[in-house]
């Protein structure tokens, strides 16, 4: 069973507050001055199961095998992981899936069904339908604006501004 000892908030341990605010804060080390306990899972135990997920975003990935991970029943892990991360495993999942599909599309060229199967999708469409819900645009919408904004960013001159286009 965990046990909750007094100490400093894990980096791990911080919840997000936003299904857009990008995870690399729980795992950069964003730390809250308020918070003097950890709460959820171990750290010892959220790191295990965080390299897990990152190593396995392209699978399709169960609570139960996640739990099985760190030896704990999946309900009693469902609950710790919330309390760790402020997110179910099965959302923090998808927020993972949806940065790598951002930084895929702003990054690559490859075609938008190929980054479906890369973070786990079996469907373009599923993802898209996901994507969308949770990035505000569509892959392709965003692949297009993050292009237009790389190249505005980079086609001025010096003492010239460059003129967005409606």
């Amino acid at each position: 069973m965990e046990t909750r000892t007094p100490t400093s908030v894990p980096p791990q341990a911080q919840a997000l507050h936003s299904p857009l605010e990008s995870l690399d804060a729980v795992q950069a080390g964003a730390t809250s001055p308020a918070a003097e306990r950890w709460t959820g899972l171990a750290p010892h135990r959220l790191k295990r199961v965080l390299s897990c997920i990152e190593v396995r975003l392209a699978e399709p990935v169960q609570v139960c095998e996640l739990a099985r991970e760190v030896h704990m029943s999946p309900f009693h892990f469902t609950r710790m992981f919330k309390l760790a991360t402020g997110h179910s495993p099965h959302k923090y999942l998808t927020l993972q899936r949806m940065d790598r599909a951002k930084e895929l599309l702003a990054t690559s060229d490859m075609p938008i069904a190929a980054i479906a199967a890369a973070i786990g999708y079996q469907t373009q469409a599923h993802f898209t339908g996901v994507f969308a819900r949770y990035a505000g645009a569509t892959p392709k919408v965003y692949r297009m604006a993050r292009r237009h904004a790389h190249h505005q960013a980079n086609s001025g001159a010096p003492g010239q501004t460059a003129h967005a286009t409606a």
